[in-house]
């Protein structure tokens, strides 16, 4: 078991001890808060950049959730933005190999070579299998229609239920998580299919809902723009930057590397591979149209690397 999980368990047999009758009959012990917080070590050209966020479990609690069991687990260590942009980066699915990468970065096809080969898909799906994330997107015959309650959790999708207004019409309206510079959101691939699943936003919800809607895997992109086409209505954002200096220090770099090597020209700073994604993707329609499907990426020839993602509140 990891220190950090068993300085959560020794707080709450501490605290347990302390607590009085009536304070024991509302439940289990808990040290979560509103806002965790996480800092994220970022690697580029040798310099090393550590950047600190504050997550709202407040407003985004599965998301959250999600990605600090993901996070918890070493999930995201040592992973690569595979797919570049002016306004957004995207992560999470790629594991970093030095010498393969630095191989085939040059190369189109090698590089597609390289996501099939460092793909951590089935380690993800794997994750659910052994009950270590929670489960929130359900298919058909788990949903009893006489309870109108999900009643067999095996039953599950290995995705993340989409918290956002576009999904399930959460009440958003006031939502002061905006899609803004350095913000962190969840990401998925466009889905065609039209199947429809349970998810479950509270104890006591059961809503259907669009798969396609509720397909997140471990993916999350960083915004690096001031704006993004990945908004808040169609896209979790559930971190903030709790300091804007080390992220900004972070992209200056990257954009003097460009203008330094590439002559100011951020398409040669990558190569536009074409990689099928989703390939475990078990929940899809009869033709399968998204499972596999093609994606382009304008992965980095010089790698930005997820060195470790780390919660360090709770």
């Amino acid at each position: 078991m990891k220190n950090v999980k068993l300085g959560k368990i020794l707080l709450c047999a501490a605290s347990a001890v302390m607590i009085t009758a009536s304070a024991a009959s509302l439940g289990a012990c808990t040290i979560e808060t509103a806002h965790p917080e996480a800092e994220i070590t970022y690697e580029f050209n040798g310099e090393t950049y550590s950047v600190k966020y504050t997550l709202y479990r407040n407003l985004r609690p599965h998301t959250v959730r999600h990605f600090i069991e993901l996070s918890d687990e070493g999930y995201y260590d040592n992973t690569v933005i595979h797919n570049y942009d002016t306004s957004d980066w995207f992560g999470g699915m790629y594991t970093y190999d030095k010498e393969q990468y630095s191989e085939k970065s040059e190369n189109a096809n090698q590089m597609a070579e390289y996501f099939a080969d460092f793909s951590k898909e089935d380690a993800y799906v794997q994750l659910y299998a052994d009950g270590v994330l929670s489960k929130t997107v359900f298919k058909f015959a788990a949903y009893n229609p006489e309870t109108e309650k999900i009643e067999d959790t095996d039953e599950y999708v290995p995705t993340l239920m989409g918290e956002f207004y576009n999904n399930i019409h959460q009440e958003f309206e006031n939502d002061p998580l905006s899609s803004e510079f350095g913000c962190l959101k969840t990401y998925y691939y466009e889905k065609s299919s039209v199947q429809k699943v349970y998810v479950t936003p509270t104890k006591d919800q059961t809503i259907m809902a669009d798969y396609k809607s509720n397909c997140t895997t471990s993916l999350f992109a960083v915004q690096t723009g001031t704006s993004s086409s990945y908004t808040r209505a169609t896209y979790s954002v559930f971190a903030k930057l709790a300091s804007i200096d080390e992220f900004e220090n972070l992209i200056e770099d990257i954009n003097d590397y460009i203008r330094d090597e590439h002559g100011g020209t951020k398409s040669d700073f990558y190569n536009e591979t074409v990689v099928h994604v989703d390939n475990s993707d078990a929940f899809t329609d009869k033709s399968e149209v998204d499972r596999g499907i093609e994606q382009t990426f304008k992965s980095p020839k010089t790698p930005i690397i997820i060195k470790s993602v780390k919660i360090t509140k709770y």
